[in-house]
């Protein structure tokens, strides 16, 4: 771990004293002939002696200034050749004159020189030690010259003073322009570091969690590639833009180098506006928002962008830790999170885990997707769905399941969010896409004919080849798409209403039929709800349990059925469970659903059988109900 001190406080004062110091090299040794050219156009005057204190310097600042890349500590190397040089001109001008010698002008270059290299304490000293050198060689050489004519020792003065002024103020413009990226405007990795240093100072004051969150860009190498330098800065620019939107009252979003960018969020007692969100949970919803944003489609000129963000978290809950070596380690296991998030597949979020138990379960889960992938271990099961007067079959919900050899049937809520996260959901959304294609092709071709409905999540909606792969799958198997159902939830069509109105017309025009899932959860546009070509609008689960529950249960389903028909589509419930709620939903005026009541989700082998069933089960009457019939006890029980 690099050691700073006093002279260079953080890496990039070093990497900028460095640098000054190999610039002005060519200057140095212009200054050295000029000056040589003095003292010997002057020699017949001074002397050949204020030759040697030149000659000094040179040959002591020369070996100190060279190679300081590769010093340990170059600031004091550097320090030490600015001493050399600066005791030797004083040696100089004692030499020539003192207070009347022509070399005095040349203190302000050294001010110059002192206030490029270093870090505010060092100029400090070096100004101490520049001034008392201008008293030794001023009253020490000729005190009674000096006080007879004080210009002498004032002009040289006002000189140092005013050239020290300028430049530090200079510099202080120079440093307050290279704490923010000149890409994005957002803060660089120097300030970020600057700041996380001092809200862990607070943290040990105040206790609390310090987090950090590393972001990199997905996909932004290959964008960069196609638009183009000036084109992959205006992407830069909005992605930052973006993030620094989604992480609204973060401490500070920075951009670390390239497509990675910074956020740190303090948490700490007792401050004001303190947020009451635990702070995991506040970060993992600042990352979720960030992942959000960059999912949307970014337009740089005529072209259209998507990107994915993977995101790393740390977190400083415990210990009292010295604020510099705690703000790399945090940095640094930030970073080590983000790297285990991208070995797993864009747009995974992964926090840092001290014990590595999470972090070794969630990786052993995507090793197993991505296996399960290779093995085509995943198998379609279908959720029937019926008409809720007579409850025939009239269509299935296709539902994916992973039969793991080790650990059984993986029910979906484990690994379809993970599968999101990761991006392997574009791989496993066509497997099943043309699985279900040809499940329906094979029903159809032994003349059972109905709706087969299956899911598209918000990543597989991002594709910029969906359709068209959707289309090959379907002139491979030969099914007709008029009874194929593509469902979108009412969230993700509203995320990017305009994207998703526009494909919506695609798969229609393409023979597809749609249906708004979820309806009802997603605070409904009813503006752009009317606009969406679909033929199904499938009220929300909770909604169906609200029927028994809630004194407005019944109105809202009511309302949403009354909605669909004045919107030109068909009511569908999803999730009735109970002969209850059967009852209301006919009553609504509910025509269609599905749940555990008809039955769970069968294998494709039990479709054809349940149709048989519940053909024949129309033929047994229900009390009040004519031709209906009874539950399908073999099917419920499944």
């Amino acid at each position: 771990m690099p050691v700073y001190s006093w002279l260079c406080r953080t890496e990039l004062d070093r990497e900028r004293m460095v640098a000054t110091v190999r610039w002005v090299g060519p200057a140095r040794a212009t200054m050295f002939l000029i000056l040589l050219g003095v003292l010997v156009g002057s020699a017949h005057h001074t002397g050949w002696l204020p030759l040697i204190p030149l000659f000094v310097s040179a040959a002591v600042s020369i070996p100190l200034y060279r190679n300081l890349e590769r010093r340990k500590r170059p600031e004091f190397w550097a320090a030490g050749g600015w001493l050399s040089t600066q005791i030797s001109l004083g040696a100089g001008i004692a030499l020539t004159g003192g207070p009347k010698s022509p070399a005095m002008p040349w203190l302000a270059i050294a001010v110059i020189s002192l206030i490029a290299r270093f870090s505010r304490a060092g100029i400090t000293a070096g100004l101490a030690f520049l001034f008392a050198e201008l008293l030794i060689v001023t009253f020490g050489i000729d005190p009674a010259g000096v006080w007879q004519n004080p210009s002498e020792f004032l002009f040289p003065l006002g000189l140092l003073f005013s050239v020290g002024v300028f430049s530090a103020a200079q510099m202080r413009s120079d440093l307050d322009h290279r704490d923010y990226d000149k890409t994005t405007g957002l803060a660089n990795q120097a300030k970020f570091s600057d700041d996380l240093r001092q809200a862990i100072q607070r943290r040990l004051r105040r206790g609390g969690t310090v987090t950090v969150l590393a972001i990199d860009l997905d996909g932004f190498r290959l964008a960069n590639e196609g638009l183009g330098p000036r084109g992959g800065d205006a992407l830069l620019r909005q992605a930052g833009s973006r993030i620094a939107r989604a992480a609204r009252g973060a401490d500070l979003v920075a951009r670390r180098s390239g497509d990675e960018f910074l956020i740190f969020l303090a948490d700490l007692e007792g401050e004001p506006g303190a947020p009451v969100q635990p702070p995991r949970q506040r970060a993992q919803a600042v990352a979720r928002a960030v992942q959000a944003e960059i999912g949307e489609r970014f337009v740089v000129g005529r072209d259209e962008v998507y990107l994915d963000a993977c995101v790393g978290i740390s977190m400083l809950e415990t210990g009292d830790q010295d604020p510099a070596p705690a703000a790399e380690q945090l940095l640094a296991d930030a970073q080590s999170a983000l790297s285990a998030a991208q070995s797993t597949g864009p747009g995974t979020l992964m926090f840092f885990d001290h014990d590595h138990s999470a972090s070794r379960s969630q990786l052993s889960l995507i090793s197993g997707l991505r296996r399960a992938i290779e093995r085509q271990e995943f198998v379609m099961h279908y959720q029937p769905c019926l008409d809720l007067h007579n409850r025939q079959l009239i269509g299935v919900e296709a539902l994916l399941r992973w039969e793991d050899p080790d650990r059984g049937l993986v029910p979906p809520g484990d690994f379809i969010p993970l599968a999101e996260e990761t991006g392997l959901i574009e791989t496993i959304g066509l497997w099943a896409f043309t699985d279900v294609c040809r499940q329906a092709a094979e029903w159809q071709s032994r003349g059972h004919v109905f709706d087969v409905a299956f899911n598209l999540s918000p990543r597989q909606l991002r594709q910029p080849d969906l359709l068209e792969r959707m289309l090959k799958a379907v002139a491979t198997t030969g099914v007709d798409p008029n009874h194929l159902v593509v469902e979108i939830t009412e969230s993700t069509a509203l995320g990017d209403p305009d994207r998703a109105i526009e494909l919506m017309c695609l798969f229609t025009r393409n023979g597809f039929r749609l249906a708004i899932d979820d309806f009802g959860v997603g605070l409904s546009s009813l503006s752009r709800l009317r606009d969406m070509p679909a033929t199904f609008l499938k009220i929300d689960r909770s909604f169906i349990s609200d029927l028994e529950t809630s004194p407005t249960g019944l109105a809202m389903i009511r309302t949403m059925v009354q909605l669909a028909e004045n919107l030109g589509m068909l009511a569908h419930a999803e999730g009735i469970e109970t002969e209850l709620q059967l009852r209301l939903l006919r009553e609504s005026g509910c025509g269609q659903g599905q749940g555990f009541l008809f039955s769970r989700a069968i294998p494709a082998a039990e479709v054809l059988e349940y149709d048989f069933i519940s053909r024949q089960a129309r033929l047994v009457p229900t009390p009040g109900q004519g031709t209906s019939s009874t539950t399908l006890a073999g099917a419920a029980d499944d």
